[in-house]
């Protein structure tokens, strides 16, 4: 993985408008994710000035790269992790099809940008749920769920973890949004979530980390229910067929080569990721 840094505009009446900042941050971004790379030095392109700003330029971004959307992703869904990952509350991102995956899974490690493995829930719609002037309810949102997978997502962030710029420009860069690998159906998602499903996160058999579907917002389709409204409120429309995750089940592990991690989601079953 290369990575790039940008140079920093010099101050005076040369340096670019703001909307000229705004493309070349946006652009800056497109160009990282579409290469695989990492940068450095973003604040000096253009200032965010807030997370409403960040959201948009996440959805610029997004379109900027070109890439057939598979759904969106879901983070900081939990105190503990949003004090973590410097946010208010929930954030959300992009995410794209050809980075979704089905396990067994096999990655490598050098195609990866400072990768972290989360354990989550996958939610596919089967139902559209456009923008409109009402809030949907979490009634409404669950009536349009198809299926939930148990999943692995394997964030990644166009920014070195060495120099992490400020949170906002993480949401404009779809707050991580990577590799996700979809696992077992779980058969009754509504009595398994409301029940709760105990979550292992496994290193070459070794224990990494413990955690729980409560841990999403009490219950995961709240999170879903929260990034309805949302992308409502942004008039960005759900689709049938999109993929939610869930955000994460308070596990994160940094990604190494050579090792095989395995999720055991209770009485679910188990997602197989291979790093080599």
């Amino acid at each position: 993985m290369r990575q790039l840094t940008e140079p920093a505009h010099p101050p005076g009446p040369e340096s670019p408008d703001e909307p000229a900042r705004r493309r070349e941050f946006v652009q800056t971004l497109a160009r990282a994710r579409r290469l695989g790379h990492q940068v450095e030095g973003v604040e000096a392109i253009y200032a965010i000035d807030d997370e409403e700003d960040a959201f948009r330029l996440m959805l610029e971004i997004a379109q900027a790269v070109g890439w057939e959307r598979q759904g969106w992703k879901i983070a900081a869904t939990n105190p503990a992790l949003q004090q973590k990952l410097r946010t208010q509350g929930p954030v959300c991102g992009a995410t794209f099809r050809r980075f979704h995956l089905r396990a067994p899974a096999v990655l490598r490690r050098d195609e990866l940008l400072d990768p972290v493995i989360e354990c989550e829930f996958f939610f596919t719609l089967g139902a559209s749920l456009p923008p409109r002037g009402a809030a949907y309810a979490e009634d409404e949102v669950a009536r349009a769920i198809a299926a939930v997978h148990a999943g692995i997502e394997v964030a990644e962030c166009r920014y070195p973890r060495k120099a992490l710029p400020a949170a906002w420009y993480v949401y404009a860069d779809g707050f991580a949004s990577g590799r996700y690998i979809q696992g077992p159906e779980l058969s009754d998602w509504r009595v398994s979530l409301d029940q709760g499903i105990d979550v292992t996160l496994r290193r070459n058999g070794q224990r990494l980390g413990q955690g729980s579907s409560h841990d999403v917002m009490g219950h995961p389709i709240r999170s879903v229910h929260w990034l309805v409204n949302r992308l409502r409120v942004a008039q960005v429309p759900l689709r049938a067929g999109d993929v939610v995750s869930s955000g994460s089940c308070n596990i994160l592990a940094a990604a190494r080569a050579g090792d095989r991690y395995t999720a055991e989601f209770g009485g679910v079953g188990t997602v197989v990721l291979d790093v080599v």
